[in-house]
């Protein structure tokens, strides 16, 4: 397998380090109420001791305010599926779906090396192309507990969810929101914490991710998760998945800052990466198809 990062060295890129502030925390819409078509499976089981439930309560969820027209305009497959942007989202996920050698992933993560990459942005699009375009059942599952956003994006509540169920032990079926779109549901990050790297480092996250992964063989679960340089908890989910896609803002993001972001990860997992252009809301088509390496 050519190595990404022989590729990113190979490229003659004009990219800079970004100097962008952390995405501010944005609002949810209320849950379509659509009840799902089969049931999870109560919580999985640990092979360790899992820590007891804190004794406080989860803190309260901050009210938030719908998308802002210029979010709204971005979230091309939901509102533009037609458009030359939405169309190169159906081509990474046919590239995700149709690999040269093996078998399809089911459980993808998407991530980034610095904030305000696009990476949120992707992995909504990716998740409505999936369930729109090829009528299969995706969910996503929002690890940036910190700095959620798809709850707000596909628009069901942002609790219960995540932090719910592994600090309050919250039953599966209820952290699963099905959204508006048909096949289409998310497990939201839950209520506020700021324990992420400690609680998505248990067993108890282990064994959801393959609970849902091995009950369901026709489900694609793709996990948002946290900018590599800013947070821990990338490298931990790396281990439950079973391909990482990254997103790389051109013209701004370093090439080095993207070198140690990957080296941070199990690179026989990395499928490639997608470059993003903040002003046309996905990736540039022609980069992706160099940039995307396989065996």
């Amino acid at each position: 397998m050519v190595k990404l990062s022989d590729v990113l060295e190979k490229k003659g890129r004009s990219l800079q380090e970004p100097d962008l502030d952390p995405a501010a925390a944005a609002p949810p819409a209320a849950s379509p109420g659509k009840a799902p078509a089969q049931a999870p499976a109560a919580s999985p089981t640990s092979n360790r001791p899992q820590e007891s439930a804190p004794a406080t309560a989860p803190a309260p969820v901050e009210e938030e305010t719908p998308l802002t027209q210029e979010e709204t305009s971005r979230l091309v497959s939901r509102y533009q599926p037609g458009s030359p942007e939405a169309k190169r989202i159906d081509m990474l996920r046919s590239q995700l779906l149709y690999p040269f050698h093996g078998e399809p992933p089911h459980t993808i993560m998407i991530t980034s090396a610095a904030p305000r990459e696009g990476r949120s942005l992707l992995t909504a699009n990716l998740a409505l192309s999936f369930a729109r375009g090829l009528q299969q059942y995706v969910m996503v599952m929002d690890c940036h507990l910190t700095e959620p956003s798809q709850h707000r994006m596909l628009k069901v509540d942002r609790t219960p969810g995540l932090t719910d169920f592994l600090l309050w032990d919250a039953p599966v079926p209820d952290i699963i929101h099905w959204t508006d779109v048909d096949r289409l549901s998310v497990i939201p990050a839950g209520s506020p914490s700021n324990r992420s790297a400690e609680i998505l480092a248990t067993d108890k996250m282990a064994g959801l991710v393959q609970e849902l992964r091995s009950r369901y063989k026709d489900r694609y679960i793709i996990l948002d998760t946290p900018p590599v340089q800013a947070f821990d908890d990338p490298a931990v989910l790396a281990r439950m998945v079973e391909a990482i896609v990254v997103v790389v803002l051109g013209g701004v993001t370093d090439r080095e800052l993207v070198l140690r972001s990957i080296r941070t990860m199990p690179e026989e997992k990395i499928l490639g990466l997608v470059l993003n252009d903040m002003k046309a809301a996905v990736m540039d088509a022609p980069d992706l198809g160099s940039l995307l390496e396989s065996e």
